[in-house]
């Protein structure tokens, strides 16, 4: 499950995490919880993207990209050939 949102007696939102068993967020109101939720997710496609380019820039695309990483020429040339303007 991860993780639930709960609503407190007092009407307010709550978020109690199972991996814890503990309320990771109290006292929210539904565009706190919405905007909390979108800045979790944030950092963690930074943290994914932060990984990804660190095995681009150490020359492992291939790892990231299952054996199918692109040269730039190879994208430079679709993208031409889909109207790109390289």
């Amino acid at each position: 499950m991860g993780q639930q949102i709960i609503t407190q007696p007092d009407g307010r939102l709550a978020v109690f995490s199972s991996i814890t068993d503990t309320f990771i967020v109290v006292d929210a109101t539904p565009d706190e919880l919405v905007e909390w939720r979108a800045e979790e997710a944030a950092e963690q496609a930074r943290e994914r993207t932060r990984r990804e380019v660190d095995k681009v820039l150490a020359g492992d695309s291939e790892s990231v990209y299952h054996g199918r990483a692109l040269s730039w020429e190879d994208a430079a040339r679709m993208d031409r050939e889909h109207g790109g303007e390289l």
